[in-house]
C-alpha cells in the first residue's frame, strides 16, 4: 500500500502590516538598479566647463541590458504590495489612512525643495554658469513624475482595493486593454499627448498586481510555472518590439522620436510580467539569502529610506557634476577610456552626497494627523497639482516667478500638507523613511 503525497499547502496571505522579506529585498535592489542606471547611462555628462544631459549613442546597442536595468515595474509592483501590507488589519483604507499615507509620501519632497528652491540664486551670485544651474534645476524636476503617479495611486487606493478584491485580477485585464488603446492613438493616429493617460493606466496595472499578490493570490507563481510566466512576458516583450512601433529599449535613447518610458507604453506590461515571473521563479532562494543576518539587517537598515534615496539621488549627482566642474575636471567622451576611468570617481561622490542626504534630511520627515472630508480633498489635489508642476518645472531659476513654478509649486505642497493635518514624525534618530 502506498502513501499518498501530501499536497502542497495553500499559499496564505500575509496577515496585513506583517514584513515580506522577499518583497524588502526586491524593491531595495530595484531601487539601487534605479539609481545606478540614472547615473551610469549617464545623466550627466562634462562638456567641457558645462554639465549637459545626455543619453550617448554609444549606448543605444546596449538595449538588451534595459529589459534587466529598467526596473521601474518592479518598483511599481512592490509598492502596491506595501500598500496593502500597511493596513494593519483593515481590508479596504479610510480617507484617515489616505491622507496620512499622502503626508509620508510628500513630506521628503517638501524637505527637498526647502533645500534646493534658494539654492539656485545662490549659485548664480557665485558666478555659476546659468545653464549649468537650470539644467541641474530641471532634472531635480523631472524625475519626480514617479511620484506624481505615487501620489495619485495613494488617493485611488480604497477604490483600487476594493476592484482588485471583487475583480480578481479581471481589472489588470481592463487596464492593459486601455493601454494598449491609448498606445493606438498615440502611435497609429499620431496623437502623442495621449500617452501620458498610461502613466496611470500602466503603472495602475502594475500596482494592482502587488496588491494582488500581497493578498496571497499569486500563491502557484513559483517553481517552472513562473519561469515558464515570465519568459512568456519576455516573449511578448519581444513580439511587441518586432512588430509593433515599440523600440526595443526600455529607456529613453538619443536620436529617437519614441520612448517605452515617456510617456510610458504598453510594453512595460509585458516587462512587468517577464520580471515578476522570473523573480518569483527564484523566491525560494531569494528568501534564503535575505535571511541571513548580514543580507537582512542591510535590508531592514535601508528599506524604509527608499523613497528618500530616489528623491535625493538626482541632487546627488548634480551637487558632484557641479563641484567636478568647479574644480576643472575634464570632461571624455561618453564610453571613451577616460570616461570609464571617471566612473568609480562619480559612483563614490555621488554616493557618498546621498548617503548624508538621507542622514541628513530622515529627521524631518513628516506624519499626518489623519484628516477626511473637504481638508482630505482640498489638501489632495494641493498635493497632486503641487508635485505635478514641480515636475514639469523642476527647480530652474528662470521658471521662479511662473505661476507654474517651482516657488508656487512648493507653497501648494505645503498648503496642501497643512491640510492633511501634517506634523514633524518624531525625535531625531527615529526610523522616519518612507515605505512606497
Amino acid at each position: 500500500m502506498t502513501t499518498a503525497a501530501p499536497a502542497r499547502p495553500a499559499a496564505t496571505p500575509p496577515s496585513a502590516g506583517a514584513r515580506d522579506r522577499f518583497l524588502d529585498l526586491v524593491r531595495l535592489a530595484a531601487m539601487v538598479l534605479v539609481v545606478a542606471q540614472h547615473w551610469l547611462l549617464p545623466m550627466l555628462v562634462l562638456d567641457g566647463a558645462a554639465v549637459v544631459p545626455e543619453r550617448a549613442d554609444v549606448l543605444a546597442h546596449l538595449w538588451p541590458a534595459t529589459w534587466v536595468t529598467q526596473v521601474m515595474p518592479l518598483v511599481f509592483f512592490t509598492s502596491g504590495a506595501a500598500t496593502v501590507l500597511s493596513l494593519r488589519g483593515r481590508a479596504v483604507p479610510d480617507g484617515a489612512w489616505v491622507s496620512r499615507r499622502l503626508v509620508r509620501l510628500v513630506g521628503g519632497l517638501v524637505v527637498l525643495a526647502a533645500v534646493w528652491l534658494p539654492l539656485p540664486p545662490v549659485l548664480l551670485a557665485a558666478g555659476l554658469d546659468p545653464e549649468l544651474v537650470s539644467v541641474g534645476g530641471r532634472m531635480i524636476g523631472g524625475l519626480l513624475w514617479f511620484l506624481v503617479v505615487l501620489v495619485l495611486l495613494t488617493v485611488l487606493t480604497p477604490v483600487l482595493l476594493r476592484v482588485v478584491d471583487r475583480c480578481r485580477g479581471v481589472e489588470i485585464g481592463v487596464l492593459a486593454a486601455a493601454a494598449v488603446g491609448v498606445d493606438v492613438l498615440r502611435f497609429g493616429l499620431g496623437w502623442e499627448e495621449a500617452g501620458y493617460v498610461n502613466a496611470v493606466l500602466v503603472w495602475a496595472a502594475v500596482h494592482a498586481l502587488g496588491m494582488h499578490a500581497a493578498r496571497g493570490r499569486l500563491g502557484r507563481l513559483h517553481g517552472r510555472f513562473a519561469a515558464l510566466v515570465g519568459l512568456a512576458g519576455v516573449a511578448a516583450l519581444g513580439l511587441l518590439v518586432v512588430l509593433g512601433p515599440y523600440p526595443a529599449a526600455m529607456i529613453g535613447l538619443p536620436g529617437t522620436t519614441v520612448s517605452n518610458m515617456n510617456p510610458p507604453s504598453a510594453a512595460l506590461l509585458a516587462l512587468a510580467v517577464g520580471q515578476v515571473g522570473l523573480l518569483h521563479a527564484l523566491r525560494g532562494p531569494l528568501t534564503r539569502l535575505v535571511e541571513r543576518p548580514v543580507v537582512a539587517a542591510a535590508v531592514d537598515r535601508w528599506v524604509p529610506h527608499t523613497m528618500a534615496v530616489y528623491l535625493w539621488h538626482t541632487p546627488a549627482a548634480v551637487v558632484v557634476a557641479t563641484g567636478m566642474v568647479a574644480l576643472g575636471v575634464e570632461g571624455h567622451p561618453v564610453g571613451s577610456a577616460g570616461w570609464w576611468l571617471m566612473v568609480p570617481v562619480w559612483l563614490l561622490g555621488s554616493g557618498a552626497v546621498l548617503a548624508l542626504s538621507v542622514a541628513a534630511t530622515r529627521r524631518f520627515a513628516l506624519r499626518g494627523a489623519g484628516v477626511t472630508g473637504r481638508r482630505l480633498v482640498g489638501g489632495a489635489a494641493l498635493v497632486v497639482l503641487g508635485v505635478l508642476a514641480l515636475t514639469v518645472s523642476g527647480f530652474d531659476p528662470a521658471r521662479l516667478p511662473a505661476l507654474h513654478g517651482p516657488l508656487v509649486a512648493t507653497w501648494a505642497l505645503v498648503a496642501g500638507a497643512l491640510l492633511l493635518g501634517a506634523r514633524p514624525a518624531g525625535a531625531p534618530g527615529r526610523r522616519t523613511g518612507m515605505v512606497a
